[in-house]
């Protein structure tokens, strides 16, 4: 956790939005609780001069306040949150969330593992008002944040030079990401009206509205990335059922050096190492696929398949009545668990 040039813990700086909600005492209070030790609360009083009165210090860390004589749109006061931190590292946090023990020291370990990675993303426990609760979040792939988003600003944890270059919430486009696969940061996904989170929370309307105009807003980069990946998948396909593997092997590991965690290239090099016989490396490649692409059924069956080989029927099985429970009569899952069930599988 320390600045590798002055030996000292690097200055994180979370920036909370708040908007006067009685909330924002928890929300402080689990930063104060957090046990990095260089921590800076930028908070921004998001409804201008109608915010009650504010804080000047978070336990043992010190407050810096952004407060304009108008109400500031949820971008605009991260806008004017970054513009004001001065941490090594960028966080966020709503004021009607809260971070759970250790959510800050576990984000800055996990990317300082990773040399030369700027960004980490862990999980949130989603937290709703009938007292169920659910996880949120993976493993980040760059070709799933375009098709849906699954990260949380507060699930997010970036290096401040990222902001050097000119960029705000760019992030995806200068750096990969290391994984805290850690539930750390609650999520109170029905409180709020933005339509965005869950339970009560949630308009199909707004969903739609602002799912549109992300999409288009980046179209013109998405697009050219989403064919140059296809035609990788597409190559490195061709290449393996003509039994060329090293040169789908090649186009694979090409995919993934531009498209990190890319669900198809990890499926097929998974296929690759199953037909070489290492069942294990295929088990760990196909597993990371089925995670970043959760809602696959295919993948979910080559997951099985890959695990029957391991001799693991009971996960076989699993996995084959989940590629069933996402496409209702999937032929090749009913017939695998057909097979597993008078042991000839």
């Amino acid at each position: 956790m320390s600045n590798e040039a002055s030996g000292q813990p690097a200055l994180v700086s979370v920036i909370v939005r708040s908007v006067g909600r009685p909330t924002l005492e928890r929300a402080l209070a689990s930063i104060a609780l957090q046990d990095h030790p260089a921590i800076e609360v930028v908070l921004v009083a998001a409804n201008g001069d109608a915010h009650p009165g504010l804080p000047e210090r978070c336990g043992p860390f010190p407050i810096r306040v952004v407060q304009e004589h108008r109400s500031l749109k949820r971008a605009e006061a991260a806008d004017a949150g970054m513009r004001a931190a001065t941490g090594a590292f960028i966080t966020f946090l709503d004021d009607d969330d809260e971070f759970l023990p250790g959510h800050v020291s576990g984000l800055v370990q996990a990317l300082l593992r990773e040399p030369g990675v700027l960004a980490v993303n862990a999980r949130a426990l989603a937290t709703f008002a009938s007292g169920a609760t659910q996880i949120f979040g993976q493993r980040f792939a760059l070709s799933e944040l375009y098709a849906r988003n699954f990260v949380s600003l507060s699930m997010l944890l970036f290096a401040r030079t990222l902001l050097d270059r000119g960029i705000a919430f760019q992030i995806a486009q200068h750096t990969r990401f290391a994984d805290q696969p850690v539930a750390s940061y609650r999520w109170y996904a029905d409180i709020g009206d933005s339509g965005g989170g869950g339970g009560a929370n949630v308009s199909d309307a707004n969903f739609a509205l602002y799912r549109d105009y992300i999409y288009d807003k980046w179209a013109s980069v998405s697009d050219p990335f989403i064919e140059r990946c296809e035609a990788l998948i597409k190559s490195a396909s061709a290449a393996a059922n003509a039994g060329q593997l090293g040169e789908a092997q090649a186009r694979a590991e090409e995919l993934l050096s531009i498209s990190q965690n890319d669900p198809h290239a990890l499926n097929l090099l998974a296929m690759l190492a199953y037909r070489r016989g290492n069942a294990r490396e295929a088990l760990a490649l196909q597993m990371r696929a089925t995670e970043v692409r959760p809602q696959d059924a295919d993948l979910h069956y080559n997951l099985g398949l890959v695990h029957a080989g391991c001799g693991e029927r009971e996960a076989a099985r699993r996995e084959f009545d989940e590629a069933l429970r996402l496409v209702p009569g999937h032929p090749r899952a009913l017939a695998k668990l057909a097979a597993l069930a008078t042991g000839a599988g």
